[in-house]
């Protein structure tokens, strides 16, 4: 009896563990520092929502913090396999996605809506050359960035090489188009630059302010569209491809459009939040254009849209699809 038992305590275990195999265990790092607003308001709940569908079959091992992954080095993270889905903005892949940041021209009006359409026009395959070494889960674009400095211009049209931090290459270009001074830096960058005086200001959305603390240097606003970022989250497409069909499945389910909508929701709910804590101050002065200096805004930012277009492979297709997706989406709305 001591030896049946003992043979199938053993059989148990060993049926424990192939089960345990079975369940395909992804490292998904968010390259964000632990306990921040983007893990805590969209990818956090993406993964709780994966490892709720994928019980048995896919289970995502969540590491915050940027020791093994930053949104500089994401890319090349993934495709080296030290982690299995990460998360980035496509300004941080050093050139090699060309055409999804259409998302981040300066005529996208929302980032929920911007989100929807990007997937769409992913979906059409217009986007493969991008994504040939690569599957995105989710894509989405990130709410407007506005123009934020220190003391008030006196001509918001003409910014008289007033030096401005501008984190992507569409801010350069509308930073130019206005007779700013661009200077490249990243987003974490912008304090210590305008604190030391380098810069006098900055492009970036209001989603930026409670992040890196900027209502404590900058303190006068122009809120209007000044082009934004975009991004994913992702996986190699050789990992992806070697992944058993199930897991496959609970991945797919729970990514795609309904998702890029949720995290493009998200940069909007934070765009506003943010937005009414800077108004809602009295050393902080928004400026809101009458719908005449609207026009003429964004009449003088056109140039930067034209010379995405230009650079761009296949730029004017790009846009025209993405606009007609873009007016589809807002159009639903509607009815």
């Amino acid at each position: 009896m001591k030896r049946l038992a003992a043979g199938l305590l053993g059989l148990a275990m060993l049926t424990a563990g192939s089960a345990q195999a079975e369940e395909t265990n992804l490292i998904f790092a968010t390259g964000n520092q632990t306990n921040n607003a983007v893990d805590n308001g969209f990818l956090l709940p993406w993964a709780a929502r994966i490892n709720e569908a994928g019980k048995g079959i896919v289970h995502l091992d969540v590491r915050e913090g940027m020791s093994i992954v930053n949104i500089f080095n994401a890319y090349d993270r993934v495709q080296a396999n030290v982690v299995q889905i990460s998360w980035t903005l496509f300004n941080y892949v050093n050139g090699k996605i060309k055409l999804a940041p259409v998302a981040a021209l300066p005529f996208v009006d929302n980032a929920t809506d911007g989100s929807v359409a990007l997937w769409r026009l992913y979906k059409t395959g217009m986007l493969d050359t991008d994504f040939d070494q690569i599957v995105p889960l989710v894509l989405h674009s990130v709410s407007q960035s506005q123009l934020h400095t220190v003391k008030p211009l006196k001509d918001i049209f003409n910014w008289g090489g007033t030096k401005i931090v501008t984190p992507t290459k569409i801010m350069v270009d509308a930073a130019q188009l206005f007779n700013g001074s661009p200077l490249s830096l990243g987003s974490p960058q912008i304090y210590e630059a305008v604190q030391r005086g380098t810069a006098a200001g900055a492009i970036l959305g209001w989603t930026g302010f409670p992040t890196f603390k900027l209502a404590e240097v900058m303190f006068w606003h122009v809120d209007e569209p000044l082009g934004t970022s975009a991004g994913m989250v992702f996986m190699s497409r050789a990992k992806f491809n070697a992944l058993p069909e199930p897991v496959k499945k609970v991945l797919l389910d729970n990514s795609g459009e309904e998702q890029s909508r949720l995290f493009g929701a998200y940069w909007d709910h934070q765009n506003d939040t943010a937005l009414a804590e800077v108004k809602a101050s009295p050393k902080q002065t928004v400026i809101s254009l009458s719908p005449e200096q609207r026009a003429q805004w964004l009449k003088k930012l056109e140039p930067a849209t034209e010379a995405w277009t230009k650079e761009t492979p296949n730029g004017t297709a790009i846009v025209a699809q993405y606009k007609k997706l873009l007016a589809e989406v807002e159009a639903a709305h509607k009815h």
